[in-house]
């Protein structure tokens, strides 16, 4: 893999409170540099809220997975939250056998979907 796998796109919402990533193709631990420095930075601007568009990932590493957790926590100590978006099977289905669909959201729905303001492991 090289690292031209992965290409994002990230966007500041004017609310200055949510930045939405999209993100194509295979999200590897060399692939990823530029867009967690993008988000980040804008959570270090005061940036709170993170939504993580997967709907044209193919592939997501288990380094790429530990570092949603560290931009959830980051999020979450901004008093916001981390939510990936439309996961393909093959991005849902490590978030669900690792458990990391109970620490941050993790919604078939588009970018649209309704927040429900909790962890989802605090619904349960």
């Amino acid at each position: 893999m090289t690292e031209d796998s992965l290409t994002h796109d990230v966007h500041r919402h004017s609310d200055g409170q949510t930045v939405t990533a999209k993100v194509a193709g295979d999200w590897t631990a060399l692939a990823d540099e530029t867009l967690l420095d993008e988000l980040h930075t804008a959570l270090d601007d005061g940036y709170r809220n993170v939504i993580v568009d997967a709907a044209a990932l193919t592939f997501v590493d288990s380094t790429s997975l530990g570092r949603l957790v560290g931009l959830h926590q980051q999020a979450v100590e901004r008093g916001g939250w981390l939510r990936v978006v439309a996961p393909p099977n093959a991005v849902r289905r490590p978030m669900t056998l690792t458990g990391l669909d109970r620490i941050f959201e993790v919604s078939p729905e588009g970018e649209t979907a309704p927040h429900t303001g909790e962890r989802p492991s605090a619904a349960s």
